[in-house]
């Protein structure tokens, strides 16, 4: 008995030790990364920092952040910001937000509020940490503008990414969006009637991201390609729904083509004629489309990435977005 004691006693102290020099380490690291940042113009200040979390866990936090980064005209502020990872599995991070925080980025600034925000990466446990998987996850949230404006609301938000099997240096991404409400004013250019709900039911997306290298510390891969599965947004009886895929072009702006599924169409083209981006004319067009599928209220079309411009059959229904940086 007085061996096992002495057994047990020893392995406290030897796991005491882990954790103490542990903890330890992290700190020192985090601050040494924290000293170089601001040697690269990344100013972050705080009043308290440390690690906590004993016996099983790394916890570092962090109080009153303000975060800056002068060259790009951004700060973020939080009272309170965590982290966390178990002592035998230190590449398993989660991080949790405050209810409150605020972001300026130029002279965009915002309040983010929620009634909870967490996220969590695992890394691969070798020594270049590449990412494995991710997610965040957020209700109840809501951006609000200079004035306590109201921007944008998401009453349930997922995003989630993870290794993709079959490629190389790809990841797969999910978002799921709930109850989405976009700013008043872009409503009532698309609904200046009110036919339709205040708020989007869900934007759902299901798509994989090809890079040029791995994701992991010691890359910053760019961006091939996005292949999309299902991407979804269900407004009313409105859905539309698209996919393809999508390739970088001149200066970044996507090349490729997105089949669009869109049931409820006719709704959906008169929120565009509404808004100024179709015109009524196109409509006996559009419904000859229909009639490939023997259903008249679905619709099916290509849109066409090509020229810097979005292509809608001939007509060109804007600019083809910047979606590879270089």
């Amino acid at each position: 008995m007085r061996g096992l004691i002495i057994f047990i006693l020893f392995i406290f102290i030897g796991w005491a030790g882990y954790w103490i020099v542990g903890s330890t380490t992290l700190e020192n690291q985090l601050k040494t990364a924290i000293d170089e940042a601001q040697d690269q113009g990344i100013d972050l200040r705080y009043s308290e920092f440390g690690v906590q979390g004993f016996p099983n866990r790394f916890d570092t936090v962090m109080r009153d952040l303000d975060l800056k980064i002068p060259s790009q005209n951004i700060e973020w502020t939080a009272p309170l910001f965590v982290t966390a990872a178990l002592s035998y599995k230190p590449w398993h991070l989660i991080a949790t937000w405050p209810q409150e925080q605020s972001l300026r980025v130029g002279d965009f600034q915002a309040d983010i509020l929620t009634s909870e925000m967490q996220a969590s990466v695992v890394f691969k446990p070798n020594i270049s940490l590449p990412l494995d998987r991710s997610q965040l996850v957020a209700k109840d949230l809501r951006i609000n503008g200079l004035g306590a404006e109201q921007l944008l609301a998401v009453a349930e938000t997922f995003v989630a990414t993870r290794v993709n099997p079959s490629i190389p240096n790809a990841h797969d991404l999910l978002i799921d969006l709930k109850q989405v409400q976009p700013p008043r004013e872009l409503m009532a250019h698309f609904n200046p009637d009110q036919a339709l709900p205040p708020r989007l039911s869900a934007i759902t997306s299901d798509a994989t991201l090809e890079f040029s290298a791995p994701l992991d510390r010691e890359n910053l891969p760019e961006l091939l390609a996005i292949e999309i599965k299902s991407a979804a947004l269900q407004w009313g009886n409105i859905t539309l729904q698209l996919e393809g895929r999508l390739e970088p072009g001149v200066a970044g702006q996507a090349t490729g083509q997105l089949v669009l599924t869109a049931r409820s169409w006719k709704q959906a083209f008169q929120v565009l004629v509404d808004a100024g981006i179709a015109q009524p004319g196109w409509e006996g067009l559009l419904a000859a489309l229909t009639l490939a599928d023997g259903n008249p209220d679905t619709l099916t079309a290509p849109l066409v990435f090509q020229d810097g411009q979005i292509w809608f059959g001939p007509f060109s229904i804007g600019r083809s977005p910047v979606i590879f940086p270089k």
